[in-house]
């Protein structure tokens, strides 16, 4: 697993085991888990925009749409 993608599942709220499977003792939080985990990979793909250009304000337009914001 790629230690980016582990550090966002981690910060989602899952515990990543040595062998890189998720866990978590809740299944009823799985849900809220992915969803923050979609919304930080998001964010993480907007960061990668230079801010204040073309393509930043466009996407920006767009980022409601998942739920992330600013």
């Amino acid at each position: 697993m790629n230690e980016r993608i582990k550090l966002l599942a981690e910060q989602a709220g899952m515990t990543v085991n040595s062998d890189y499977s998720l866990y978590t003792k809740d299944f009823t939080t799985y849900g809220k888990f992915v969803e923050k985990f979609s919304q930080l990979i998001v964010a993480e793909c907007r960061d990668m925009f230079v801010v204040g250009s073309v393509s930043w304000n466009l996407l920006n337009d767009k980022l409601e749409h998942f739920g992330v914001e600013e």
